[in-house]
C-alpha cells in the first residue's frame, strides 16, 4: 500500500523530500542487516564493504531505495553471495556517494533491463509467483533517486548475477565532509 501512495505522490509531483544530515554507512549496514533473514533463507551470504561518509539528503527515501535493491538481490540469489559496497566519489560534476549491490543471482536478459524500472512490471510471471512483489519497488526507487538528483543503473546477464549502482549526490553543506 505504501508503494502505491508513493507512486501517486511522485506522479502528482507532490513527493516532498526531507533532507537531514546522516551517516550513510550506518544506513547501508542497517539495510544489509535487515535483509539477512531473507538471504539466510536462500542460502546466500551478505557482505558489506562501506566507507563512512556524512550526507545531507533524505535518509528515509535513500533507505527505501537501498532496501528495494538489496532485498531484490537477496530474493533472486540462491546459494550465492550479495556484496554491498559503498564509497564517496569526487569528480568534476561534484561530490557523490556510490552504493553498488552485486549479486550472483539469476541475472536479467539484456532485452529486459529497461523494463526493470517500469511501474507494475514483472519480468517473469513464474518468478512473481515464487518470489512475490508488485513490480513497483525498482520503479519507485529510480524515481526517488532522480528526485534527489541521483540515479540507479543496472548491469546484468542471465545466470551471471546483477550489479545495481545507486549514485547519490552527497548534498554536502558547508563544513560537512563526505570522506576522502
Amino acid at each position: 500500500m505504501a508503494d502505491v501512495i508513493d507512486l501517486s505522490k511522485i506522479e502528482a509531483g507532490k513527493m516532498e523530500l526531507q533532507p537531514v544530515t546522516f551517516d550513510i554507512a550506518a544506513v547501508v549496514r542497517e539495510v544489509a542487516e535487515s535483509n539477512q533473514p531473507l538471504a539466510a533463507k536462500n542460502g546466500t551470504g551478505i557482505r558489506v564493504a562501506c566507507e563512512p561518509a556524512i550526507l545531507y539528503s533524505d535518509r528515509v527515501r535513500i533507505r527505501q531505495c537501498l532496501f528495494n535493491v538489496v532485498g531484490n538481490a537477496c530474493k533472486f540469489t540462491h546459494q550465492g553471495r550479495v556484496l554491498v559496497e559503498a564509497h564517496p566519489e569526487r569528480g568534476s560534476n561534484g561530490a557523490w556517494y556510490l552504493v553498488r549491490v552485486v549479486d550472483t543471482g539469476i541475472g536479467i536478459r539484456p532485452e529486459d533491463l529497461d523494463k526493470l524500472f517500469c511501474y507494475f512490471t514483472q519480468l517473469d510471471a513464474s518468478s512473481t509467483r515464487k518470489h512475490g512483489g508488485t513490480g513497483l519497488g525498482l520503479a519507485i526507487s529510480r524515481r526517488l533517486c532522480r528526485l534527489m538528483g541521483g540515479d540507479i543503473t543496472v548491469e546484468s546477464a542471465p545466470g551471471k548475477g546483477s550489479t545495481f549502482t545507486l549514485r547519490l549526490p552527497a548534498g554536502v553543506s558547508d563544513g560537512i565532509d563526505i570522506g576522502s
